[in-house]
């Protein structure tokens, strides 16, 4: 009896996280196209969905702007995406909307950018951003896959895509913001 009570209640939690998600999924953030977008628009529709959160800011988010661009290039008619979620960073609060418009225009960034603090955030993804850059991967069903804590670089995305990960896996990137790495015990 005790073994058919847990079973059930795993499933159960297994379900209501899900809706949870979705729910997230849901929610309505603004882009600087002007336009209000939910992250449900892209994920789960066939393609690999990368959302990456970020900020202008951070020199390390800045740095990946070039792998995030030229994988958004060479899969966004294909198999994959990129979407930026960006955040003020060092506060976690919202963007100033007209200073993001021009850093993306300078820095040729021509993927959907959507605008969050970091609470909608990670309303949004499910998971807790406390930290910028971090990645979040998507399979083409829109189960989260895969987070990156850090630099995501396209040979990363790449290879991600490439071996089809199944079950959720968190990773650290090689290059990793110093005030985030993980503390030796």
């Amino acid at each position: 009896m005790r073994l058919r009570l847990q079973f059930v209640l795993i499933i159960y939690l297994l379900f209501t996280s899900h809706l949870l998600l979705a729910a997230g999924h849901a929610l309505k953030l603004e882009g600087i196209d002007g336009k209000t977008h939910a992250l449900n628009e892209y994920v789960g529709h066939g393609k690999w969905v990368v959302v990456n959160v970020w900020a202008t800011a951070c020199p390390y988010c800045r740095h990946e702007l070039y792998d995030l661009t030229n994988f958004h290039n060479a899969h966004q008619n294909t198999d994959a995406m990129v979407i930026g979620l960006t955040i003020d960073w060092p506060s976690f609060e919202f963007p100033e909307k007209n200073y993001l418009t021009d850093f993306a225009s300078s820095h040729f960034i021509d993927y959907p950018i959507l605008m969050a603090d970091g609470e909608l955030a990670s309303k949004v993804i499910g998971q807790s951003v406390d930290m910028v850059p971090i990645t979040f991967l998507y399979n083409p069903a829109g189960k989260l896959v895969r987070r990156i804590n850090g630099m995501a670089t396209e040979k990363d995305l790449e290879e991600a895509i490439s071996n089809n990960p199944e079950n959720y896996q968190l990773e650290w990137a090689d290059v990793v913001p110093p005030e985030y790495l993980p503390k030796a015990k």
